[in-house]
């Protein structure tokens, strides 16, 4: 492999070139996934009858996700949350020595609830959250090769949010447990694919945090935003895990 003299020559936007060649080398390197991250989810509400409701539409260079959510604050600085998340891509693979073709497909869902407090502080409201869920990742590798994994998740999620009466902003730390209790596999399924779920069974639960956040403009009582999620983890192909998500939703806020 050659390499072109320039580039290592500096320039500003060098190291954004770099990190977003990265991020779509790993995206496209693994495509059977074991596990995708929904949006870190940051209501806005500040104080008790308020709450919000979202849909979006996300994901990587070959994953297609939709996340929706759901808030609610029944009592003075404190929400209750439902996410539910759903997750799929595909890809065509070809042998060239061989001739046939295989669909291979990942889908799967997240479905979690979730609590905690919320409380003013300088420019915006702090809050911490408590949630778990669990779903499930289901990945055909071609002609009726199938590998179901069960998934449940734990997480401990501070966030920080500011509104004004256009603007919203929020951010949030998700350090995330994740655990495959249970599954099916074909073992007619690649060696480097059964690899990869023999180390999700000996070295499940995960512990790892979720950097996310979310930019919006606010026209009343909607909000259309952007959302972004990236996963803290070692390389992410290592088990299947997709590293990011990506996407544009639009929200109604209850006051």
């Amino acid at each position: 492999m050659r390499f072109r003299a320039d580039l290592f020559n500096f320039s500003p936007m060098r190291p954004f070139q770099i990190l977003l060649l990265a991020y779509l080398l790993l995206a496209a390197g693994c495509v059977q996934y074991h596990y995708s991250p929904n949006f870190v989810q940051t209501p806005y509400g500040v104080k008790k009858g308020s709450g919000q409701v979202n849909a979006s539409v996300g994901g990587s260079p070959v994953a297609l996700n939709g996340d929706f959510h759901a808030s609610y604050s029944p009592i003075k600085h404190g929400t209750v949350m439902l996410n539910y998340f759903r997750t799929r891509s595909s890809f065509e693979d070809t042998n060239f020595f061989t001739g046939p073709t295989y669909t291979h497909t990942s889908k799967g869902y997240l479905l979690e609830a979730a609590a905690g407090g919320y409380m003013p502080i300088a420019f915006g409201t702090g809050a911490m959250y408590v949630g778990w869920g669990q779903g499930k990742m289901r990945n055909d590798y071609g002609i009726e090769r199938i590998a179901d994994l069960r998934l449940q998740r734990f997480f401990v999620q501070p966030t920080f949010t500011f509104k004004n009466d256009w603007f919203r902003l929020g951010m949030g730390l998700r350090l995330v447990r994740l655990n495959f209790p249970s599954g099916s596999i074909d073992y007619r399924i690649e060696p480097a694919d059964i690899e990869i779920i023999q180390r999700l069974e000996r070295e499940s639960p995960f512990w790892f945090p979720e950097f996310g956040g979310n930019i919006g403009v606010h026209f009343k009582p909607f909000t259309i935003s952007a959302s972004l999620v990236i996963v803290g983890t070692k390389p992410a192909f290592l088990y299947g895990f997709d590293g990011s998500n990506i996407g544009l939703g639009i929200s109604y806020e209850l006051e």
